[in-house]
């Protein structure tokens, strides 16, 4: 049995810059490019991103002060030294590849998905295409070199921007030589080009040639509101207003892939959800089923795809529960099954640092073959549909 972690996170060093001068001089400390107002590897990060669905709809002159959404918690998180490791949790820890293939080895985990931060924040916050393109290699670069010397185990996951396809596709080529074998997708087209459009069939195509699993991860779908929602002088509202629909652009996108045909013109692809829950899931697939059944055709048009909206879910993407009580997958197991699979991340904060044994004991009534297709099973089948399977297991589960 292979167990597969499908998203965890490691950050370069503070000063991996120091490596690509010329793009370090290029690269400003504040973030957005446009209206900065944090830095990286701060609380104001953090705080920025849990309210961005909302607060930054607001003009800038009436928006909640970014310090207020700063709470005591975020502080001790992120001190003025650099981020903090609290019981072993650390929300941008450094890479320490040998520290963290002995975390798998008394795990029992053969691999595990490796992901970027600074990537996916990065991306969303620089403007121009040209320097989040250059950023986007030296990240990718910075992190495989990092974990070269455990590619089997440790699988980075290629960040890319998408003002250029072509380029998304060769990047995605030399990250591959590198060992990844996922790369990240956003619901933000920097270049109005959605995931359903004939020419992102290039990058559709690439993914399953080089045999890489698309990645939406929640650091890269921001969910969007009505900027009346950003009118109150209420910092937690504002927060939990912005995270109250944290699928809502996942949801969103599985329509798009599913209607627009994506998954019958590459039926080896598979899109892998991270970190954006999974209860909805079973609504949103009834929902898509039911929008395509003949009795909608009068008010929505033909649906004239020969697949299921669920049938392509079930086949063509996996979504992973966070290792927390409250997302069991034993409802997916029932009603899509092979969809759940297994993550830990981490070393976050809503992560799990012993996430085989978490979900042996939440999952201890579950049958032997949902097990297995949770833990790695589904994951591998994916791979090895797409013709590049997983290697051999390497730990001990």
């Amino acid at each position: 049995m292979y167990v597969y972690d499908v998203d965890s996170h490691f950050e370069p060093p503070s000063d991996w810059l120091d490596a690509f001068p010329a793009l370090k001089a290029r690269i400003p400390e504040l973030f957005p490019q446009h209206e900065p107002e944090f830095a990286l590897r701060g609380p104001e990060q953090f705080a920025y991103f849990v309210s961005d669905g909302i607060r930054p709809m607001a003009p800038r002159s009436e928006r909640v002060p970014l310090d207020r959404l700063v709470t005591p918690f975020l502080r001790a998180m992120y001190p003025e030294s650099g981020p903090a490791t609290i019981d072993g949790h650390c929300q941008h820890p450094s890479v320490d590849a040998d520290a963290r293939v002995a975390t798998l080895d008394a795990q029992g985990i053969d691999a595990q998905n490796v992901i970027t931060g600074a990537g996916y924040t990065l991306m969303r916050c620089l403007e121009d295409p040209g320097l989040a393109r250059e950023t986007a290699e030296a990240l990718n670069t910075c992190l495989s070199d990092a974990m070269s010397g455990h590619r089997e185990r440790l699988l980075p996951v290629t960040v890319t921007h998408f003002d250029d396809l072509d380029w998304v596709v060769g990047e995605m080529a030399r990250m591959r030589a590198r060992g990844s074998r996922a790369f990240h997708v956003t619901t933000e087209f920097s270049n109005n080009i959605p995931p359903y459009h004939p020419e992102f069939d290039k990058v559709w195509s690439a993914a399953t040639d080089l045999g890489m699993v698309a990645v939406l991860h929640v650091g890269l779908m921001p969910p969007r509101y009505h900027p009346a929602y950003a009118n109150t002088s209420d910092p937690a509202l504002i927060t939990r207003m912005s995270t109250s629909q944290s699928f809502q652009a996942a949801q969103v996108y599985l329509n798009a892939l599913v209607f627009g045909g994506v998954f019958e013109r590459h039926p080896n692809l598979t899109l892998l959800l991270c970190e954006t829950g999974i209860d909805w899931l079973e609504f949103a697939v009834a929902n898509m089923d039911g929008r395509a059944a003949p009795g909608s055709a009068a008010l929505l048009g033909p649906y004239e795809l020969p697949l299921k909206p669920s049938e392509y879910i079930m086949r063509n993407v996996r979504i992973s529960p966070l290792p927390q009580a409250a997302q069991s997958p034993v409802r997916l197991f029932e009603n899509l099954p092979g969809v759940a699979v297994f993550s830990s991340d981490m070393p976050h904060f809503e992560g799990n640092l012993a996430p085989v044994e978490f979900w042996r004991g939440e999952l201890a009534d579950a049958g032997t073959g949902d097990w297995e297709r949770f833990i790695g099973g589904s994951m591998a089948e994916a791979y090895a549909r797409m013709g590049d399977p997983l290697p051999a297991p390497v730990a001990a589960a």
